[in-house]
């Protein structure tokens, strides 16, 4: 068996889906991470994980899709498993990441001292990762991605991680670390692995050339009043050439993007507030300059991404991949995931959901692809 497993089961009973899952993980794995669909009681889930792998840390993710071997699939339960060999993992249960994640700061710097992280080293970046799964729809994923980082002295440690969904309901998210869950947390699991790792973005969108200024916004809420000095929504419009009516039409294939070090984050507008606000799904600030985006070919672009992922490799043992759900029903409605999934299942022990935005480093971004390998 190799270090790393990975399988997914489309039986929506859930007793059964879990049998046909962890049959095919490692019996005492160090690490076990599942992703499922609403369609599974989750605290059940939870139970189930947990009593199978007592002496292993086990995290649970509800999803919006999920990602197995296979590629993309739905209304499903995706896991994964870590081999006793694989190297050392520790994860935090972080609760109300959107009010108080600060009174976790204490318990995650004693967790990644535990496991022989130097806080003060210069060379943080070479020691290993955090991966990050925050619950959705409580507007915490910076809040929780700003004290993880904090506990380091200097920047540039690798986080990797995706916000929990629910199928599209907008309803409750909800991950749990050894049976015991949150709607209002979130996930911190560090790693110190024997194997090197790799993480890559993936971004299907191009700019138009057209730049646009914030002039009025709150972060905090993720809300943006104006744009050019106009209601935001205006504005938005104006730029894309189409009626203010029509504009969330296009919120999905025009989002806009930041520039930060030249790298291009993508901000994806949510829904329209009846003042002609428009509220995101990630904070965009006051004064910053924005580009309007136009989407790349999917396929031709996952081509491109896998080439360059699977280059930094000799030998890779498992994936674990982040997918925004902006993505996710995008790809539906073009009818891609036949041709996606022909290249995502060349991948080893390939596992995931699709989310409602991926964390990356110190950022939470939308509308992107995260992937993160690991092998020699």
């Amino acid at each position: 068996m190799s270090v790393i497993q990975a399988t997914l089961s489309t039986t929506r009973e859930t007793v059964q889906a879990f049998q046909e899952v962890s049959s095919q993980l490692h019996k005492e794995p160090s690490l076990v991470l599942f992703f499922a669909s609403t369609v599974h009681p989750f605290d059940q889930l939870s139970s189930y994980f947990h009593n199978t792998y007592p002496n292993s840390e086990v995290v649970g993710i509800t999803t919006t899709g999920e990602i197995g071997p296979e590629g993309f699939s739905e209304y499903s339960l995706s896991a994964q498993s870590y081999g006793k060999d694989f190297g050392q993992v520790k994860a935090v249960l972080v609760e109300n990441i959107e009010k108080y994640p600060i009174f976790a700061r204490d318990h995650l710097e004693h967790c990644a001292k535990t496991l022989g992280f130097e806080l003060d080293s210069p060379q943080i970046a070479k020691e290993g990762l955090a991966l990050v799964f925050p619950t959705g729809l409580v507007a915490g994923e910076e809040k929780m991605l700003s004290i993880v980082n904090s506990i380091f002295h200097y920047d540039g440690f690798p986080i990797f991680g995706g916000t929990a969904g629910d199928d599209a309901k907008f309803e409750e998210t909800l991950v749990s670390l050894n049976g015991c869950q949150t709607s209002k947390g979130g996930i911190v699991i560090f790693i110190k692995p024997n194997l090197q790792f790799y993480i890559q973005k993936e971004n299907i969108f191009k700019s138009t050339g057209i730049e646009l200024k914030i002039t009025k916004s709150n972060p905090e809420k993720r809300i943006v009043y104006e744009i050019n000095h106009e209601p935001a929504a205006n504005a938005y419009a104006k730029a894309l050439g189409v009626n203010v009516q029509q504009l969330s039409k296009y919120f999905m294939k025009n989002p806009l993007g930041r520039r930060f070090n030249e790298e291009l984050l993508i901000a994806s507008p949510f829904k329209i507030e009846q003042n002609g606000a428009i509220v995101f799904y990630c904070q965009v600030f006051q004064d910053t300059v924005v580009e309007l985006l136009e989407p790349k070919d999917p396929i031709a672009t996952l081509q491109s991404t896998l080439a360059d992922f699977t280059a930094h490799f000799n030998s890779l043992e498992g994936v674990l991949a982040c997918n925004c759900i902006l993505r996710k029903l995008q790809f539906q409605d073009q009818q891609l995931f036949p041709a996606l999934n022909a290249q995502l299942r060349e991948l080893p022990s390939l596992a995931g959901f699709c989310s409602y935005g991926e964390q990356l480093n110190k950022s939470l971004i939308n509308q992107i692809l995260v992937l993160l390998g690991f092998g020699k």
